[in-house]
């Protein structure tokens, strides 16, 4: 985790691309990075939206790199199988959505500003289209250059109790 976190501090203070190895670990320990700066201070609801059960090992990641900063309590699953192999609970798309945290592997589901409640934390690890254009205009959306400097210090991530969004790019 601190390793990833230290790469996007270099990427900013050196102002030089960022080094990613492409690996579904650094994706995982990014999107955790991406929650410790837009996320709510204490979160206690985390959910993991995943297209196929193919994404089980990369589910698991999220969780784990997400465990490192945060405890979460209440853990959401779109997915029967990422449920089973994280020991979360199988729910509604509605309700993996009413959480303090939401990681979104894939591309199948299309997410608008009026299924969040306020003070949402939306990690897109898949499909960057995965947001509407109205949650768009209406959260504070931060992409890989933006976690680079949040990461450095030079910017600060969350402000009250809008909503975030992470698009990896």
């Amino acid at each position: 985790m601190l390793e990833v976190e230290r790469a996007y501090v270099t990427a900013a203070t050196q102002r030089t691309p960022l080094v990613q190895d492409g690996s579904d670990r650094f994706l995982a320990a990014t999107g955790a990075v991406a929650s410790h700066f837009l996320a709510v201070g204490s979160p206690r609801s985390f959910s993991l939206i995943c297209d196929s059960d193919d994404q089980v090992a990369l589910a698991q990641l999220s969780l784990e790199a997400h465990r490192e900063w945060f405890k979460p309590t209440d853990l959401r699953c779109t997915s029967r199988v990422v449920a089973a192999a994280v020991g979360g609970r199988v729910v509604s798309l509605a309700e993996a959505l009413a959480v303090d945290i939401v990681c979104i592997h894939g591309s199948s589901v299309k997410i608008a500003a009026a299924q969040l409640r306020r003070g949402t934390h939306v990690n897109l690890l898949g499909d960057p289209d995965c947001i509407d254009s109205e949650l768009r205009q209406l959260a504070t959306v931060a992409d890989t250059a933006a976690l680079c400097e949040m990461a450095a210090g030079f910017v600060d991530g969350r402000q009250l109790d809008e909503l975030t969004v992470f698009c990896r790019s």
